[in-house]
């Protein structure tokens, strides 16, 4: 379907289209013509949500997410059930409290309905006098009872107390400033006026209430976490001090480098004086042994060893003495060192005694020796005693460096315990500060502001019953147009020539409008049009073999238009001067005719039997639903039409019979539409002259020109 054909389809609609939406707006008009006048009332809350407070003296980014959050959160609190139930308890007690109308609180009919409405048993519980008295009254006479006068006035119907009125509370921020705008209607000024008060009121209170709630409990629970981490850390540090004294260590990490600094000076020392003693040593042993062989002198008689002996207590005492270095002994030192001495000139004595004694047999080559072996027997019983003290001393640093082996473990675990408490005090501690900064500055952008106060609404809200009859009109026409337009798609009518020669695939010769048109005009001149067609083909078919010419006429189903056809046709060639006999086989009337037909195998066999002698010869036949009697004749004409209703709607009945007939009459088999409107056939013969105003003419000719 076209822009142009949905154009006429609207123009002839256009008496529905003109009263559908004046029907329509009048109905809507007689429902809102007592709609009750509405009077809002307006207040501004200033959060603080987005400004900066002062206490945050760090430049911050402003977390948009977070703080679009924190507007929801505020939105949705003001959307909240129990923020309604306590507005609309709030409200019930102001108005309950009254005795009579007030204005500012309630109209007169507004109390009077109350009164009338509000059982004795609650007007009870009110204390005159006594809002906060009275108002807890109420909320503990609340159970989630359908029989409950209070739970059922706040959660079902009633146009001022209900959750249902109060949703209708508009609450926006404006713009992105910090301000929330609060509106509310109602048909009593009174009541907009205090619900947008007491819904201010109540909502900053819990509001601030609520984050204040929030902030004190981020501060307790980091007060209460840091004295928890304050106890584990002291009772680390106390551990460490313990064992410390216990293991007698003032400074670990000191005494451990000192520790070690001593040990690589004993090694390297005792390296050295193990190289004297062993080279004192070998000295000794080879003078020992040349003296023994070359004079046969034992140098260990009972007197020298004895005094060795006693040298080399007398050389281990001072070694011990000086390796340890302890200050208090330099006394000992002194006599240990002097008794030394005098060991020494002993030993010196005996050995000279001992010279003297075999001075005789030896010389001063021996006394050389022996010279030579007193000092070697002084350096090796030093360095004896000093090797044995310096392995001594190794043990005991040992000893000591095994000690602060596992003493050094032992401190890097409680050390690292104490940083972990440490950086974790600190950690809460930092935590602690800004939870009560934050809560300082909660507690000064909490306390929200009330801008703009609600004052009492004096004049109603303009009424929008003009726009409420103007939408139902232009939404009733555009259903309607809607409507007409689905139905169009859906339709599954012939209608137009295009549809029928998609349908049927066969060439169509003409097509006739229907007789009961207004516009009898316009169905003569297409009949007449039709007419010329048809005969346009007939002459193009008539040969001189072709006499008589046959023309068959049928159709799908039982159709009267056949017969007006035939009769269409005929009057066409008689025009002509042309001999014209027309047959209607359905007509019951003519069974002789109807009787010959049938036993006929050929149209020439037929005209003789009857008689007849014309120059066409149109029949009409049965409709091919009611089946085929001769189907041997009708193979024999010259021209084949078949009749279609363009207001009849396509089957696949429809094609079974086309089929059918197709097979018999394959050769100058066409079609016919009839029944169809004169808009729906201009496809094939222009347009058609109607009676069209000079408007319609001009809006159609524009149309045309660019559609």
């Amino acid at each position: 379907m076209n822009f142009m054909k949905f154009i006429k389809i609207l123009v002839s609609k256009i008496l529905y289209i003109i009263v559908i939406p004046v029907v329509f707006g009048g109905i809507t008009f007689l429902f809102t013509r007592n709609l009750p006048v509405k009077f809002a009332a307006e207040a501004t809350i200033y959060t603080g949500i987005t400004s900066n407070s002062g206490l945050e003296v760090l430049e911050t980014r402003v977390d948009n997410i977070a703080t679009q959050n924190e507007y929801n959160n505020v939105l949705t609190l003001l959307k909240s059930k129990s923020l309604y139930e306590e507005v609309g308890l709030k409200l019930l007690t102001q108005h309950l409290l009254l005795s009579k109308p007030q204005e500012g609180i309630i109209s007169e009919r507004a109390f009077n309905q109350l009164q009338e409405q509000v059982p004795d048993k609650i007007k009870k519980l009110i204390v005159k006098g006594n809002f906060d008295k009275s108002y807890q009254n109420l909320r503990a006479y609340i159970k989630q009872d359908k029989d409950n006068y209070i739970y059922g006035l706040l959660n079902y119907s009633s146009p001022y107390y209900s959750e249902d009125a109060l949703s209708n509370i508009k609450c926006v921020r404006v713009s992105n400033s910090d301000l929330i705008k609060l509106t509310y209607e109602s048909d009593d000024a009174a009541i907009s006026f205090n619900t947008i008060k007491i819904i201010t009121e109540s909502f900053v209170t819990s509001y601030s209430v609520l984050k204040s709630n929030q902030s004190s409990s981020a501060v307790a629970y980091f007060e209460a976490k840091l004295k928890e981490i304050e106890a584990k850390l002291k009772a680390a540090e106390d551990g460490l001090l313990a064992f410390n004294v216990d293991n007698t260590i003032i400074n670990y990490y000191e005494q451990t480098e000192q520790v070690t600094t001593q040990q690589e000076k004993i090694e390297i020392r005792l390296q050295e004086v193990k190289m004297e003693y062993e080279a004192s040593q070998a000295v000794l042993q080879k003078l020992e042994s040349e003296i023994n062989k070359r004079y046969n002198i034992s140098l260990r008689n009972k007197e020298i060893l004895s005094l060795r002996q006693k040298l080399v207590d007398n050389n281990n005492a001072i070694a011990k003495n000086e390796i340890n270095n302890v200050p208090s002994k330099e006394a000992e030192n002194k006599q240990l060192k002097l008794s030394k001495s005098k060991l020494e000139t002993k030993l010196a004595t005996s050995v000279d005694s001992l010279y003297n004694y075999n001075n005789n047999s030896e010389g001063i080559e021996f006394q050389r020796i022996l010279s030579e072996w007193l000092d070697a027997v002084k350096n090796y019983e030093t360095y004896s005693a000093l090797y044995k003290s310096m392995m001594e001393r190794q043990t005991e640093f040992m000893k000591q460096y095994k000690k602060y082996a596992p003493l050094g473990a032992t401190i890097k675990r409680i050390e690292r315990e104490i940083d972990v408490y440490e950086r974790e005090y600190l950690n809460v501690l930092n935590n602690l500060n800004l939870a009560k900064q934050k809560q300082q500055n909660t507690d000064m952008v909490s306390t929200m502001k009330i801008i703009d106060q609600p004052e009492l609404p004096i004049n109603g809200i303009p009424s929008k019953k003009k726009l409420y009859v103007i939408i139902a009109a232009l939404f009733s026409v555009l259903f309607y147009i809607i409507g007409l337009f689905i139905v169009e798609l859906l339709d599954q009518r012939i209608k137009t020539p295009s549809k029928l020669k998609t349908l049927t695939g066969l060439e169509i010769l003409g097509a006739f409008s229907v007789k009961s048109s207004k516009k009898v005009k316009s169905a003569e001149w297409i009949s007449e049009r039709a007419s010329k067609f048809i005969y346009e083909k007939i002459r193009s078919l008539q040969t001189a073999d072709s006499n008589p010419f046959v023309i068959q006429i049928t159709s799908n189903w039982e159709s009267s238009e056949n017969i007006l056809l035939a009769e269409t046709i005929q009057n066409e060639l008689l025009k002509y001067g042309n001999n014209v006999n027309v047959f209607n086989l359905n007509d019951n009337q003519n069974e002789d005719v109807i009787s010959q037909f049938n036993k006929s195998n050929q149209y020439s066999e037929f005209v003789g039997l009857i008689n007849s002698e014309p120059n066409f010869l149109i029949t009409i036949l049965p409709p091919v639903s009611n089946g085929i009697n001769n189907s041997i004749i009708i193979q024999s004409a010259d021209l084949n039409l078949i009749v279609f209703d363009a207001d009849a709607t396509w089957t696949e009945a429809d094609n079974f019979n086309l089929d059918k007939i197709k097979r018999l009459l394959s050769n100058n088999l066409y079609s016919i539409l009839v029944n169809a409107l004169p808009d729906n056939i201009e496809e094939i013969y222009g347009e058609i002259d109607k009676n069209r105003s000079f408007i319609r003419k001009f809006f159609k000719k524009i149309l045309r020109r660019f559609i």
